[in-house]
């Protein structure tokens, strides 16, 4: 993987109509693809038609990554919830892991909601603090479990 400083971006965003599950796989091995080639881990949930996505990586790779997703059409609303530097990655092991609502748990998706409420209740803040983080470590001890 590509060497230079770790940089993290979480976001949230809105999807643009219905995406069925073909198209959400066809996201993922894409994404999965050009992450590993860029060097670049994360995570990307999908649930009642809101993407949750981290990325980690070379702070060049996140950010050029970010201006892309930033144009594509098929989301709306996005809204950055932390992004900075990091110390280590949380997704060390995968290029891409993405988690459908089918595979969620009821807990999760009950997290997954108060997120929701949250970032709607303080638009434009960032959200970076032990409520996000705790959030997102639950799918990282799941994913190197």
């Amino acid at each position: 993987m590509p060497s230079g400083a770790l940089h993290r971006t979480v976001y949230m965003s809105t999807a643009v109509g219905v995406l069925r599950a073909e198209e959400l796989d066809r996201i993922y091995l894409r994404s999965k693809s050009a992450n590993s080639r860029e060097g670049i881990t994360g995570l990307m949930l999908f649930y009642e038609g809101v993407f949750l996505q981290v990325l980690e990586g070379p702070v060049a790779g996140v950010t050029s990554l970010m201006e892309k997703i930033r144009r594509d059409r098929r989301h709306a609303n996005l809204v950055v919830l932390e992004s900075g530097a990091v110390q280590a990655r949380n997704f060390h092991q995968s290029p891409m892991h993405f988690i459908a609502a089918r595979n969620l748990s009821a807990g999760e998706k009950q997290a997954f909601s108060d997120l929701r409420q949250e970032v709607a209740a303080r638009p434009g803040a960032l959200l970076a603090g032990p409520g996000l983080s705790d959030f997102l470590a639950v799918f990282a001890a799941a994913k190197t479990a």
